[in-house]
């Protein structure tokens, strides 16, 4: 797909590997080109040689359909071109690559520092992208094998979606995934309280937005109670002790980034002074009879935090 570029106009470099594409936070990427005053928009689609992956679902063809289908009412004011860019060793050699390939550009607007660093030396004018829509692909590709339409239509316009379903997307990555063994990540929550008897609560700073546990991801080769501490001292600053294991909850809808399974502890504060870190934008205290008016993130947390309040065990 190609559309001509305005001579006159101000070139752009815009770099995804659009599995799938245009999603709500790409449309707000290619907004803010309008307002920097931007006219023409290089396309760079990534991995343009991958395809049927849980990471890259979606042939080349594909994508550029996609992007002509969810961007065509910002084509009045931009004109687009399309470039398939394949996976090519280090940095240099990628942008070595762009730079005798591609059309020429002036700027390069991404919010990726990995990109940043690709064109610091070139000359171009690198303008980091605000990320004012948060969503991620991998959370797309993951509500798509899960056939969650509900979800896609809040992030996908409606004729994405429905190209989407005429190439059987869902089935295709439901199948990928069980081929690949994708299986759901593991949390570690934690229930604290402050010497007051509040309960320590953060605030996401990214998506979901909300109050919520402090806790998170689990690495590999980390045990699930080590993962429970590294938390604590990384998003509220706190050495914690483990008190006792709450259980854990399993719903597949119950993260909506993606499918994982959430393991609580009932925890005390050792040492620290408490202060946001890592994913908490804010530490919130609150007395444990207000839970009912918290907005949590993860609706489950409230019931994580009943249970410890109930003293039950798994």
């Amino acid at each position: 797909m190609k559309w001509t570029m305005k001579p006159e106009g101000k070139t752009w470099l815009f770099i995804t590997r659009a599995q799938p594409w245009l999603h709500k936070g790409h449309l707000d990427g290619l907004q803010q080109a309008i307002e920097q005053g931007i006219t023409n928009v290089l396309i760079w689609v990534g991995s343009s040689n991958k395809e049927f992956t849980a990471e890259n679902p979606f042939t080349y063809e594909e994508r550029k359909q996609m992007i002509e289908i969810s961007s065509h009412h910002l084509l009045q004011s931009l004109q687009v071109e399309v470039f398939p860019v394949p996976d090519i060793g280090d940095n240099q050699r990628r942008r070595d690559y762009i730079l005798k390939e591609l059309p020429e550009f002036q700027y390069v607007i991404s919010g990726n520092v990995r990109v940043q660093e690709i064109f610091k030396w070139t000359g171009k004018e690198i303008i980091p992208l605000q990320v004012r829509e948060m969503v991620k692909g991998s959370t797309i590709r993951e509500w798509l094998a899960r056939n969650h339409h509900q979800w896609l239509v809040q992030v996908l316009s409606e004729d994405t979606v429905s190209f989407l379903d005429t190439i059987h997307a869902s089935q295709r990555l439901k199948e990928i995934f069980q081929h690949e063994r994708k299986v759901p990540w593991i949390t570690a929550d934690i229930v604290l309280f402050d010497k007051a008897g509040k309960l320590v609560l953060i605030e996401r700073k990214n998506y979901p937005q909300g109050i919520a546990l402090p806790g998170g991801f689990i690495d590999v080769g980390e045990r699930i109670e080590d993962a429970a501490k590294r938390e604590a001292q990384e998003e509220i600053g706190a050495e914690v002790q483990i008190e006792k294991y709450l259980g854990y909850w399993d719903n597949p809808d119950r993260d909506p980034r993606a499918h994982n399974i959430a393991h609580a502890f009932l925890c005390s504060i050792l040492s620290g002074d408490l202060q946001a870190g890592d994913d908490a934008k804010t530490i919130v205290k609150v007395a444990p009879q207000d839970i009912d008016t918290i907005p949590f993130a993860f609706p489950d947390h409230k019931e994580m935090i009943v249970k410890a309040l109930q003293g039950e065990i798994n």
